[in-house]
């Protein structure tokens, strides 16, 4: 099969592989649509270090069942599907606690395994959920909207809060909708002057999109006391996003942490402490909730999609989700 094969920083290439074939309780994905993500763009710029190399990366992922192992009794051929990517134990303490995706012995595609960005792809049969009523577009947003969905899980935020989400790509921009969803006073995006994604913001339920500098004066003049925003969610992709947010969250306020750039963060820790912030991170989240949003219509994904390039034009792809303009960067298979 023809895969990209991402051997280090910068080095991404197109090249033939073996199929892969499902034993046991595995089945094999026949890829149609592939996200790029933030996590793949910092193995590919090389702040987040590789786990596996050479790796097949892509982890939002969307195709239809072609093959089964033969422990699998289920008719899945033939449905279109999206996978879960943490490949858990299911017998170790976490698993037992109901948290698999902090899983020890977990495997996770696209990071630790090979991944989407290929006509194939592996997965467990536990990890599958068909949604032949979707189109494959819109099933490679569930696993990004599944990690927002994990951010409210994780914190959840009070009905008219004051918000502000702190960088528009597509976390920031899927964040706002949800966050909608909710009932908040104001939600304040914050993107960079002049960013070609400013129409995006307001397109998804953005009041307001300021420069950083504009936020900390309007957080001045529109927050009770001057004193900051109730829930900032973190979503720059920046080693300096965290202590960005923290200046924006008020006393005993949350920052919800978002961005997996791989690069260390250096942050106003005393001023942490002295304004009893939390700082909540999240990662993997529930696909039957994000499924749940996409079938009702409550968040809208395919205005997002900026830009699709053909497998045989991954490192085009890659190059491409960098440039401002562009939010989401899929490849079609």
């Amino acid at each position: 099969m023809k895969a990209l094969v991402l051997h280090g920083p910068g080095d991404l290439r197109l090249e033939e592989v073996d199929d892969p074939i499902p034993r046991n309780d595995w089945v094999r994905i026949r890829v149609k649509r592939v996200g790029i993500c933030g996590t793949d763009k910092a193995f590919y710029k090389g702040t987040y270090k590789l786990m596996k190399k050479p790796l097949i990366p892509g982890h939002e992922i969307a195709g239809i069942i072609d093959m089964v192992g033969e422990n699998v009794s289920e008719p899945l051929i033939g449905h279109k599907v999206t996978t879960e990517i943490n490949v858990y134990c299911g017998k170790c303490w976490y698993c037992r606690h109901g948290m698999y995706t902090h899983c020890p012995y977990r495997e996770t595609i696209g990071i630790t395994r090979d991944g989407g960005m290929a006509e194939y792809v592996l997965t467990r049969k536990d990890l599958v959920h068909v949604v032949d009523d979707l189109d494959f577009d819109i099933i490679a947003f569930i696993e990004p909207l599944a990690a927002v969905v994990e951010m409210i899980e994780m914190q959840r935020v009070e009905p008219f809060s004051n918000i502000a989400v702190l960088g528009i790509g597509p976390i920031g921009l899927l964040s706002i909708q949800v966050l909608k969803l909710f009932n908040p006073n104001k939600i304040v995006a914050i993107a960079r002057r002049g960013s070609p994604k400013i129409k995006y913001a307001y397109m998804v339920g953005a009041d307001e999109v300021l420069t950083y500098d504009e936020a900390l004066e309007y957080m001045k003049k529109h927050t009770p006391e001057g004193q900051g925003f109730d829930y900032v969610v973190e979503a720059t992709g920046s080693s300096k996003g965290l202590d960005m947010a923290l200046k924006l969250t008020r006393p005993r306020g949350v920052v919800a942490a978002k961005s997996t750039h791989g690069s260390d963060v250096s942050f106003n820790y005393t001023l942490m402490v002295v304004k009893e912030v939390r700082i909540v991170g999240s990662r993997c989240g529930p696909f039957d909730k994000a499924i749940m949003l996409l079938r009702r219509g409550l968040v809208r994904v395919r205005e997002l999609i900026t830009a699709v390039y053909p497998l045989e034009k991954g490192v085009e792809a890659f190059e491409a989700s960098f440039r401002r303009e562009n939010v989401k960067v899929q490849l079609e298979i």
